[in-house]
C-alpha cells in the first residue's frame, strides 16, 4: 500500500497553508525536498525548504519545467502566476509545514513506535534492533542516520498500512529542537542509548543536554536505559508516567541486571538478572559500545515479552553496521560503488540515488544480493525493486540469491545466480568496462570477494576521501556569500591529490558554477567522464585550442598571444562568441594581462566576433597574510578600475573574481560576482572545516630488535634499547617525504603516535611501536585530521597544498560517503 496517500487539499489542512492553484483534488504520493532526485513528478509534491545554506524556492522554476506540478512554499512574494499549471501550499516555515505534515501522518497509525536518542549508537541500536524484530513483525525504520529536523521527517512519511512497529531515531545540536521532532515521531517506547559531549556547543552543562534529549520520552509508556549514567537515570525518573526498564552493572535492583560480562575472541557471553532469574545471552562482539548497544536492545525485547530464544536468534544475526558508501577505480575504467552489507529498500533508494549521481556517461549495472532486511514478501518486495531499478535507469541488473534466481523472469536485462561463487565463475561473461558499478548486498553473500576482482588497485595504501565532508566545506563557504555570488570550485592537480572525477561530479551535483582545471588533458578527462558544468582551464597551449573548442572548453587568455592563435582557430571553425577569461596580473607577478597593456586588449577585444568575455579574474598574492591587508587593497582596488574600464568600453557585463579560499575568510567584501573555492574545499584554512584526506597504510611485518642494532638505508639509526617496530606499507615513491625519516615524522596506530625511524625507503617505512599493542596487518594512519597536514607542512618548511599533492597516484583513493 502506498506510504503517503493524500490530496494536495488535505495536506493544506494538515499544515494549515494556504492553497493556491488549479487542482485541489490533486493527488500526492511523495514529499520531495532535494530537487536532483526526482523524475516522475506527477504525484510529487516539493518542499522549498529555506536553510542557511540553501534555498529550496531557487529550484522551483527548473522543477516546473520538469514537469512538477505541486509545491509547498514559505516565500510571502512568490510570484505564483508564473507557474498557471502549479498548486502551491502557502506558509510561513515550510520546513515546520513540512513537520506538521510528517506529524499528521503518524497519527494515522496506531502501532507501537519506538524513539531512540543519545550521544552515540542511535543508528546501531536502531538497525540492530530492526534486525532483531523483522521476522515477526513488519517494521519501518529511518533509513541510514536520518535522524534530524528534516531527516525525521522524511522517516516517518515512510510509514504504511501494513507495517506493524515503527524504529525512529532523533538527534538534537540545540535546545528546543526535541519537542519538534517529538511531536512528530511520537514513541511509546523510548531507548536513551547514552549521553556525552559530542554536540555539545550549543547546551550549558551535560545535564542541561540530557534533559533537551529525554524530551523525546515525555509521553512513553516505556523507557529502557542504562541506571549507570547519572544524567539519564535522573532525568528518567522525572518523565511522569513512563514505566522504567534500566539495566545496570552496579545496581542488582534494576530491570535487567548485568552479572557479568565474560569476553572470548571477538564475542562476548552477558550473564544477566532478569526478574530474579538469570538468563544468558550471546552477543557477536566484545567491545564495550557493542556490548552497551545490546544490552539496550536487550532490554527493549523483553520489554516486549519477546521469549528469550528469540531474543538469542536474533542477536545471532547481529553485524556490523555499514555506515557509508565506498567509491573507487574499478578495471576497464570503470567506478565502483561498494555499499555491501545492507539490503533494504530505503539503503538501496539512496544508494542508487548515489550511482546516479556519480554514474555520468557511464552504463549502469548494479549487482545485488537477495533482500534480508525487508519484511517483506518476495510477491511484493520484486515489484517495489523493479520500480527503483527503472525510475534510476539502470541498464544491467546482476541478482544473486535463490529468491533472485527464481523470480529472475520479472526482471529485463537481469543476469541471475545461486551464490556468489557462481557469479564469480561466471563474471568474465560480462563486459563490465566503462561502467558504474554498484555492489550492494547481505553480508552473508560475501561481496567483497566480487570488490577485490573488479578494484583497480590494490596497493595496501590508500587516501580515504570524504565526499560528505567536501560537500560540508562547500556549504560552509556558500553561507559566507551573498546570494547571487558564484562558486568556481577548483579540481585541478587531481583534486588538490584526492582525486579527479569522483570530486567533480560530486561538485557538480552540488551545483558548483563552474569547474577549473590546470591543462586541458584535466578538463577533457572530465568531459570523457559525463561532466557538463562550465570548466575553465588555466594553462592552455596555442597547439591545444581545437581540442579546447572540440570539448567546450574554456581557456584562461593571458597573452596577445595566446588571444590571437585562439581568434584565428575561431575564425577556421567560423564559431562566434566563443567563452574566454580574462586573467589580469595586479600583483602575482606571474601569468596575465599587465595594466597598461588593458587599452589595446580592449581594442582587440572590441574589433572582433569570435570571442565573448565570460569572465575577468586575478589571483591574491596575500590573501592569507592579515598582516598584509595593505597590498591586497591595492590589488582589489586596481582589479576593481580594469574591470570597470572593460565592462564600459565593450558594453557588455562579465563576471568578475578576485578571491580564494582564504580570500573568502579575510576579505568578504571583495566577492564581486563569484569566489574560486580551492584548498579550502579540502578542509584546509579554517578551524571550522571539515577534514576530507585522510591517509592510510597497514603494518606489514613486526620485528624486536635488540639494543644497539641498526635499522634501515645507510645505518642512520641505531636502537638505544631492545625495541618493537614495524614495517608500513607506505615510502616516498607514495608521497611520505624522505625528510620525515629518523624521528623528524611520525605515523598513529590505535590512536597513539609512532615515531618512524631509519630512511624512509621507496615503497616502506619502519615505525617504533615498543609502547603499542599492535598485529600484522592493523591500520595506519599517516594522516586524518587538518592539524597531522599542518603539522606535516610545518616539519617540512612547506605548505598543505604540496602535503597533498604529493599523494602519489599509485596510491588508491577510496571515496565514502555517508
Amino acid at each position: 500500500m502506498s506510504s503517503f496517500s493524500y490530496s494536495i487539499e488535505q495536506l493544506a489542512k494538515f499544515c494549515g497553508a494556504q492553497f493556491k492553484g488549479v487542482n485541489a483534488k490533486a493527488h500526492i504520493s511523495q514529499l520531495i525536498i532535494d530537487s536532483r532526485k526526482a523524475k516522475d513528478f506527477s504525484t510529487h509534491l516539493f518542499i522549498a525548504i529555506k536553510g542557511s545554506r540553501h534555498d529550496g524556492h531557487n529550484f522551483i522554476k527548473d522543477l516546473y519545467k520538469r514537469g512538477c506540478r505541486n509545491f509547498l512554499i514559505s516565500q510571502p512574494n512568490f510570484n505564483t502566476s508564473d507557474y498557471p499549471e502549479g498548486n502551491f501550499l502557502i506558509t510561513s516555515n515550510s520546513l515546520y509545514a513540512f513537520q506538521d505534515l510528517a506529524r499528521n501522518h503518524r497519527l494515522q497509525f496506531n502501532i507501537p513506535i519506538i524513539g531512540i536518542t543519545g550521544s552515540n549508537g542511535k543508528t546501531i541500536v536502531k538497525e540492530w534492533l530492526n534486525t532483531c524484530l523483522k521476522k515477526a513483525y513488519n517494521t519501518c525504520k529511518s533509513p541510514k542516520s536520518y535522524n534530524s529536523q528534516v531527516g525525521v521527517s522524511l522517516s516517518v512519511i515512510g510509514l504504511k498500512q501494513d507495517h506493524e512497529i515503527g524504529i525512529f531515531e532523533a538527534g538534537i545540536s540545540e535546545k528546543g529542537e526535541m519537542m519538534r521532532l517529538e511531536n512528530i515521531i511520537k514513541p511509546g517506547i523510548g531507548i536513551f542509548t547514552n549521553i556525552g559531549q559530542a554536540h555539545s556547543e550549543n547546551f550549558e552543562s551535560l545535564k542541561e543536554k540530557t534533559r533537551e534529549k529525554a524530551s523525546l520520552f515525555t509521553e512513553v509508556e516505556k523507557l529502557v536505559y542504562c541506571k549507570d549514567h547519572k544524567e539519564i537515570h535522573e532525568a528518567a525518573i522525572g518523565i511522569h508516567n513512563a514505566q522504567l526498564y534500566a539495566w545496570s552493572s552496579k545496581d542488582n535492583s534494576a530491570f535487567v541486571y548485568v552479572k557479568n560480562i565474560r569476553q572470548k575472541a571477538d564475542k562476548a557471553t552477558l550473564t544477566l538478572i532478569h526478574n530474579n532469574t538469570e538468563k544468558v545471552f550471546y552477543i557477536p562482539f566484545n567491545d564495550k559500545a557493542s556490548t552497551e548497544n545490546c544490552l539496550h536492545i536487550i532490554c527493549t525485547l523483553i520489554s516486549l515479552n519477546i521469549p528469550s530464544q528469540k531474543i538469542q536468534n536474533g542477536l545471532d544475526e547481529l553485524q556490523p553496521i555499514a555506515m557509508r558508501m565506498e567509491l573507487k577505480e574499478a578495471k576497464g575504467n570503470s567506478l565502483l560503488i561498494n555499499d555491501a552489507y545492507s539490503s533494504d529498500l530505503d539503503s538501496i533508494k539512496i544508494a542508487l540515488d548515489f550511482l546516479q549521481q556519480q554514474s555520468g556517461n557511464a552504463k549502469k549495472v548494479v549487482i545485488l544480493s537477495d533482500l534480508d532486511q525487508t519484511g517483506i514478501k518476495n510477491s511484493a518486495l520484486f515489484p517495489k525493486l523493479i520500480s527503483l531499478l527503472e525510475t534510476h535507469e539502470v541498464e544491467h541488473v546482476i541478482g544473486i540469491g535463490e529468491a533472485f534466481f527464481d523470480s529472475k523472469h520479472l526482471f529485463s536485462n537481469c543476469s541471475c545466480y545461486k551464490n556468489t561463487d557462481q557469479f564469480i565463475e561466471n563474471i568474465s561473461l560480462f563486459n563490465l568496462n566503462n561502467s558504474a558499478i554498484l555492489l550492494k548486498g547481505a553480508r552473508r553473500f560475501k561481496f567483497e570477494k566480487i570488490a577485490k576482482i573488479l578494484e583497480q588497485k590494490n596497493h595496501e595504501t590508500l587516501l580515504e576521501v570524504n565526499l560528505n565532508g567536501i560537500s560540508e566545506n562547500f556549504h560552509y563557504y556558500k553561507a559566507l556569500l551573498k546570494k547571487e555570488t558564484k562558486v568556481m570550485a577548483m579540481v585541478k592537480a587531481f583534486s588538490y591529490g584526492n582525486g579527479s572525477y569522483e570530486i567533480a561530479h560530486h561538485l557538480e551535483y552540488h551545483n558548483a558554477d563552474y569547474l577549473a582545471v590546470a591543462y586541458i588533458d584535466e578538463g577533457v578527462a572530465l568531459r570523457k567522464k559525463g561532466i557538463t558544468t562550465r570548466i575553465m582551464v588555466l594553462n592552455v597551449k596555442g597547439s591545444q585550442f581545437n581540442e579546447l573548442i572540440n570539448n567546450c572548453l574554456e581557456p584562461e587568455i593571458y597573452s596577445f598571444k595566446q588571444l590571437k592563435t585562439l581568434q584565428v582557430e575561431l575564425k577556421k571553425l567560423n564559431l562566434k562568441n566563443y567563452p574566454i577569461h580574462l586573467k589580469i596580473d595586479t600583483g602575482m607577478r606571474r601569468l596575465g594581462f599587465e595594466s597598461h597593456e588593458i587599452k589595446t586588449l580592449i581594442s582587440l577585444i572590441s574589433k572582433q566576433q569570435e570571442i565573448q568575455i565570460a569572465s575577468v579574474f586575478s589571483h591574491l598574492a596575500s590573501s592569507e597574510n592579515s598582516l598584509d591587508k595593505s597590498f591586497t587593497s591595492r590589488q582589489i582596488d586596481q582589479f576593481t578600475s580594469i574591470c570597470n574600464d572593460i565592462e564600459a568600453k565593450t558594453n557588455n557585463p562579465i563576471l568578475k573574481h578576485i578571491l580564494n579560499s582564504s580570500g573568502i575568510i579575510n576579505y568578504p567584501e571583495a566577492q564581486f560576482d563569484m569566489v574560486r573555492l580551492g584548498i579550502g574545499l579540502y578542509g584546509i584554512g579554517d578551524e571550522k572545516l571539515q577534514n576530507c584526506s585522510s591517509l592510510k597504510s597497514t603494518i606489514s611485518q613486526i620485528k624486536d630488535i635488540p639494543a644497539g642494532e641498526s635499522i634501515g638505508y645507510n645505518r642512520s639509526y641505531f636502537t638505544d634499547k631492545a625495541t618493537r617496530i614495524a614495517i608500513i606499507a607506505i615510502g616516498y615513491a607514495d608521497g611520505l617525504n624522505r625528510a620525515l625519516s629518523n624521528k623528524k615524522g611520525c605515523v598513529y596506530i590505535h590512536g597513539k603516535k609512532a615515531d618512524i625511524i631509519g630512511n624512509i625507503c621507496m615503497d616502506m617505512c619502519m615505525v617504533d611501536i615498543s609502547h603499542i599493542e599492535a598485529k600484522e596487518g592493523d591500520e595506519v594512519i599517516i594522516w586524518n585530521t587538518q592539524k597531522h597536514i599542518l603539522n606535516l607542512a610545518k616539519k617540512l618548511n612547506t605548505i598543505p597544498y604540496e602535503i597533498l599533492t604529493n599523494v602519489s597516484q599509485r596510491v588508491k583513493r577510496v571515496f565514502v560517503k555517508e
